[in-house]
């Protein structure tokens, strides 16, 4: 997409941190805001930080984890103009803790904001995108951490690992419409989702060890890239049509041995016999005529 004068975004998360950062881009190329956070006055200072920037704004506040919710979201957004950018971005930590003793209740919840959220986001505003005839673009945020796992906590990073596979699956089914997509792996970035972790989420708070963690990484991402620059980026990623959004280089190296020992365990065939997979056929079956990046020949 090349241009944003008069076209709709609609950003959940938009009250801070990257969803605001991108926001301001936009509202610089001309675009129409709809800021989506679940904290009622981080939504409206953020719409009022974007008109500041001289466009039109509308804050929503809603529980991007809960469906029903979504449906007076949509209804909302509508009235305000149709979408044509959506920017699935609200996310959650996953706290911290071994797996064996996590809490479930906090495991449903992180996949709820993490992962269940981007098919309501879809289901809500996705067909009329790709109904309208027009240019459109979704964006998808998940992790590099989705990419290459850290030693943090396990259900932040499969909840980004599921975020990243909806995007490449989104990717071939948006194949052949007007609808462009993007997914945004970033590294470490200075926003709030620590904190909002805390604040949001089900159960006891962490204690002991897991405190100790939790206030740890919020240091950590204290330091990390500016939101400013990961929204310039991601801005430039949808005006230049780039499937991959990634913007700290230095996961490169951590990313290459990984992708290196994937590709050095594909071996001779469990069975010798066996012609091999009709991946052309796959393809056809699905109605569709590439696999990500691979072409069927």
């Amino acid at each position: 997409m090349k241009d944003f004068r008069g076209k709709t975004a609609f950003i959940t998360g938009g009250g801070s941190g990257i969803g605001l950062a991108t926001a301001k881009v936009l509202a610089g190329k001309g675009a129409r805001l709809i800021l989506a956070d679940i904290d009622q006055g981080r939504a409206e200072e953020a719409a009022k930080a974007v008109r500041a920037l001289g466009a039109e704004a509308m804050p929503i506040t809603f529980n991007v984890a809960e469906e029903a919710e979504w449906a007076r979201a949509g209804e909302a957004a509508k009235a305000f103009g149709d979408v044509r950018l959506l920017f699935s971005n609200a996310g959650v930590g996953g706290g911290a803790g071994k797996f064996e003793a996590y809490d479930t209740e906090v495991w449903r919840w992180n996949y709820a904001v993490n992962v269940h959220a981007q098919l309501y986001a879809c289901r809500t505003f996705l067909g009329d995108m790709k109904a309208a005839g027009e240019p459109a673009h979704l964006v998808i945020t998940s992790s590099m951490v989705g990419i290459v796992p850290s030693p943090a906590s396990v259900a932040y990073i499969s909840s980004k690992f599921a975020s990243f596979g909806i995007a490449m699956s989104l990717r071939n089914e948006l194949q052949d419409t007007g609808v462009g997509i993007s997914v945004l792996c970033p590294g470490m970035s200075a926003t709030r989702i620590v904190r909002t972790t805390r604040e949001l989420r089900p159960g006891l708070q962490e204690g002991g060890a897991a405190a100790e963690t939790s206030a740890a990484m919020d240091n950590v991402l204290a330091a990390g890239m500016s939101p400013v620059a990961i929204g310039r980026r991601v801005v430039e990623g949808v005006e230049t049509g780039e499937f991959y959004i990634f913007t700290h280089p230095e996961w490169k190296r951590l990313a290459e041995p990984q992708i290196a020992e994937m590709m050095a365990a594909f071996g001779e065939s469990a069975d010798p016999s066996y012609g091999g997979d009709d991946i052309a056929s796959l393809l056809a079956a699905n109605g569709v005529r590439r696999m990500n990046a691979s072409v069927a020949s």
